[in-house]
């Protein structure tokens, strides 16, 4: 790393930085966000942030699976009703 490489990456470092405060201070303020930090549960996710930390992993490891089986159950229905109108139209 040359030394007229770090003011420049110290300076995008910065400027990135900046720009996640802005996104993390945009989602705080968000009306949706705020009624839910007040809720009983968002209070308690607030207190519980491994639990939190968990629930978010589960959710978002469990939407894979469940989306590929609504996926499926679409398409088997999609191919039934065409072959009961193959079968039915003789």
């Amino acid at each position: 790393m040359n030394k007229k490489d770090t003011p420049s990456t110290s300076r995008d470092l910065e400027e990135l930085q900046r720009k996640l405060s802005l996104l993390i201070e945009s989602i705080q303020n968000n009306s949706k966000v705020v009624a839910f930090m007040k809720s009983p549960v968002g209070q308690y996710l607030d207190r519980h942030p491994f639990t939190a930390l968990t629930l978010l992993v589960f959710v978002a490891l469990s939407a894979v699976p469940v989306g590929f089986f609504l996926f499926l159950v679409v398409l088997t229905s999609l191919a039934a009703f065409v072959g009961v109108i193959l079968l039915e139209d003789h």
